[in-house]
């Protein structure tokens, strides 16, 4: 890599500011270099350097000899962290997991790592921290799990926090009770792996047992775990509905995924919760479609949110899902027609925010994933600077143009006389 960048002495020491050039590898080498020093305030701003690195370049070279280095220093800071440093070391594990791509490497990311996240994920203190760490699990199954059985055991550890009520029981489970925003992100990992499951292995066994705990949360006065919930239901509705299984069925609890309905422990069956009629949760959505305010939101989000709940209510009723269109560069067009993909598309440029269209552009996992195959640069418009100079009327270019008009005129009526002329002196 022959890109030079410029850095300071200052962000990895307290000593004196002294600036170098270095090359891009050099720079990498500092950044992991720093994930290895007592200080946190070090660790981070070696974290910070590689994610911003991971989001915004093609390090797949970078990340698959390194691997097994970044993995286990991104771990460390999990580990040992406070809250700013557990939640950037979560997210750095889920960057690498895309960057090297699915294969024996992302497989092993997600088994050393899961034990640290999901710890964090139970009993963090930093609430931004547990969001992370559920975000980052929920992609590292994404990635790497290799079958449904692995797939099966994240989901599994999600849908216990999600079902997670405030309750004596909380040291018998083992996990400190979560706030909304902990929920949420334990929910829209839950889908996301929900989504990779072949839809005959979901049944309405299945949306039955998750109904109870999906209908809680729509009564939520958080808007984010509402239309999460929401979400949730809709994919759960779609994927029954595509398997056949819409109606009711004598289903065999081993064919459901996750098995949400036998958990692993006894405190948490204990809080198991009554089925709740597929009529009441309709009627719910019907309900947030025209009223889904919440105490103290804007107009515009209390807007939005009854806009979304019409979109998963024709979802649910009518097997209808919004067309959805993310343009990227080069004139590319991502299109999406079901929730299995929108839940999908969505959940990864969350997690990549401004690097999304750089991976979709040179990130051979997200073209197998998307079936997308990226055009050449090329554009096909101007931009606004270059219309000033090529169309504007007061443009050097149509300044110009006019001129040679203006000549070819002259020169045609010069021509038209010369010949008149000519005429006239040969009829004489």
């Amino acid at each position: 890599m022959s890109t030079t960048s410029t850095v300071s002495s200052s962000d990895f020491n307290n000593g004196p500011e002294v600036e170098g050039e270095f090359d891009e590898s050099t720079l990498m080498d500092q950044y992991v270099e720093a994930l290895y020093q007592k200080r946190a305030s070090i660790r981070e701003a070696g974290l910070k350097g590689l994610i911003d690195a991971f989001t915004s370049t093609d390090l797949t070279d970078f990340a698959e000899g390194q691997c097994e280095t970044l993995s286990s220093r991104f771990i460390n800071s999990v580990k040992v962290g406070a809250g700013n440093e557990a939640a950037q070391g979560a997210r750095a594990l889920g960057l690498l997991a895309f960057t090297v791509g699915d294969g024996s490497n992302a497989q092993q990311i997600l088994a050393d790592a899961t034990p640290h996240l999901w710890k964090v994920a139970r009993v963090g203190s930093s609430p931004a921290a547990r969001s992370a760490s559920l975000q980052a699990l929920g992609h590292l199954a994404f990635i790497g799990a290799v079958d449904l059985e692995a797939t099966e055991a994240t989901m599994e550890l999600l849908w216990s926090l999600i079902n997670h009520r405030r309750s004596v029981e909380d040291q018998k489970t083992g996990i400190n009770s979560p706030p909304a925003s902990v929920k949420v992100s334990a929910l829209m990992a839950w889908s996301l792996l929900l989504s990779t499951v072949d839809s005959q292995k979901v049944s309405s066994h299945h949306l039955q047992s998750s109904l109870p705990v999906l209908s809680s949360l729509l009564n939520s006065e958080d808007l984010a775990l509402r239309t999460a919930a929401g979400e949730s239901i809709a994919l759960l509705y779609e994927m029954t509905n595509s398997s056949g299984f819409a109606g009711d069925v004598e289903d065999s609890v081993d064919d459901i995924v996750p098995p949400v309905s036998r958990p692993s422990n006894s405190s948490v069956a204990s809080s198991a919760r009554a089925t709740v009629p597929e009529d009441e949760v309709i009627e719910q959505m019907k309900a947030l479609s025209v009223h889904a305010g919440g105490k103290g939101q804007p107009k515009k989000e209390r807007a939005a949110l009854r806009s979304s709940f019409r979109e998963l209510l024709a979802a649910i009723e009518d097997g209808v899902a919004p067309q959805v269109s993310v343009k990227l560069p080069a004139g590319n067009t991502l299109k999406f027609n079901s929730w299995t993909e929108i839940i999908q598309v969505n959940a990864i440029r969350r997690f990549l925010g401004e690097g999304f269209q750089t991976h979709m552009q040179g990130n051979p996992l997200l073209h197998e994933i998307f079936d997308f195959v990226p055009q050449s640069e090329k554009r096909n418009t101007l931009s606004t600077k270059e219309k000033r100079m090529l169309q504007s009327p007061n443009s050097v270019v149509s300044k110009a143009r006019t001129e040679v008009m203006n000549r070819r005129r002259q020169n045609s009526q010069a021509q038209k006389i010369g010949d008149f002329s000519a005429s006239g002196y040969n009829s004489d």
